[in-house]
């Protein structure tokens, strides 16, 4: 097996387990009560901070749909954003409890 076919190999197998995990956090949230979660949305810089990228991949992924934690509302040219606390939870495992992250 070549170099390039072993790290096709531990690519699969990281995207699998993040499907797996994300999978598992969806039903268990069916199944018992949700986090506690703070008031109001995610502001943008923490969301971008869970996923370790920047504030512009976390609107351009909601507003395109690949990244289905919040939504986008668009006026004139103007874009606004809002992050769900659940929906970001169910993505990642991450709570946000409002000015504080766990």
């Amino acid at each position: 097996m070549t170099i390039a076919e072993q790290q096709e190999v531990v690519q699969e197998s990281n995207l699998a387990q993040q499907i797996a995990e994300h999978v598992a956090r969806i039903l268990m949230s069916a199944m018992q009560p949700y986090p506690e979660f703070g008031t109001g949305g995610v502001p943008m810089e923490v969301a971008a901070k869970v996923y370790g990228k920047d504030v512009t991949y976390v609107r351009e992924g909601i507003d395109a749909g690949w990244l289905p934690i919040g939504r986008c509302t668009k006026r004139n040219k103007n874009r606004s954003f809002y992050v769900s606390p659940k929906k970001l939870w169910e993505d990642t495992g991450f709570v946000w409890r409002g000015g504080q992250e766990q």
